[in-house]
């Protein structure tokens, strides 16, 4: 691999897991995937059809959409939320010194079903 091809080569970090099939058989889980894989093309399609000057702000849809899929998943599949990830700085601590409650912390690891691992870090 050459210099370009490694610098194009996509990193792990960023890689969009592969959902568990377990997914695919819940309609609600389908419907909310979907949504959150197209809502960048959404805001994208917003954003250039819309005025010069208006803010299209994609945290509106994509991170909700995020969100969204991982309350169901923590509320209606809570035995499929996978464990603490030892390599997830999120799972293993609290940094903001506050006590989380528990269904945000189901949450956030209901992410790692579904997202690059650079993402799953932020919420």
């Amino acid at each position: 691999m050459d210099a370009k091809d490694a610098k194009d080569a996509p990193r792990p970090e960023e890689e969009w897991p592969l959902p568990p099939s377990w997914m695919w058989s819940c309609h609600e889980c389908n419907r909310l995937y979907k949504a959150m894989k197209r809502a960048p093309e959404v805001v994208e399609a917003a954003r250039a059809a819309g005025e010069p000057g208006v803010d299209y702000d994609p945290f509106d849809s994509v991170v909700t959409t995020q969100i969204r899929l991982a309350q169901h998943i923590a509320a209606e599949h809570t035995s499929e939320v996978p464990a603490v990830d030892p390599a997830c700085e999120r799972c293993v601590s609290d940094t903001s010194g506050r006590r989380i409650r528990d269904e945000m912390v189901l949450e956030h690891r209901a992410r790692h079903l579904f997202a690059p691992p650079r993402i799953v870090g932020f919420m």
